[in-house]
């Protein structure tokens, strides 16, 4: 399962959960890539992984095709990973070679919104406190 959707701004929003097949994967790209490119300048990501779990080697593989794709195209990208070591390293591998340093996996969703509020406008603070209010009420 996934969803990717920019309501305002430069922020891309995005959940991802599993099982995830190939098939989600290549749709989700098209959806990433064309929303991307509506977007004039370099985008925000912020990605919720707590629904996912580690991926197979194929989903695992086309997901750092697109970030590396999309890597010059990133301000600032933020995913949000549950407690999982095992998809933790996965989605470490994943950040390291997508080749853009302004990518950083969060366990805590406070250090994850304090990241990305620095270079967010006004505006898409307030989206990021919805995405990320709609993601945790739906943990508790």
């Amino acid at each position: 399962m996934y969803r990717v959707e920019n309501h305002v701004g430069r922020l891309i929003e995005v959940k991802l959960a599993s099982p995830l097949t190939i098939e989600e994967v290549q749709r989700f790209t098209q959806e990433h890539v064309a929303i991307m490119k509506k977007i004039p300048a370099k985008y925000v990501g912020v990605v919720d992984l707590l629904e996912a779990y580690v991926f197979p080697a194929a989903v695992a593989d086309a997901l750092i095709q697109l970030l590396s794709g999309a890597a010059s195209h990133v301000e600032r990208t933020a995913i949000l990973i549950g407690e999982s070591a095992t998809f933790a390293l996965q989605v470490e591998r994943a950040i390291r070679s997508s080749s853009n340093e302004n990518r950083h996996a969060f366990r805590k969703p406070d250090e994850l919104v304090t990241w990305l509020r620095q270079v967010l406008t006004i505006p898409e603070r307030a989206r990021l406190d919805v995405f990320m209010h709609e993601r945790l009420a739906r943990r508790a």
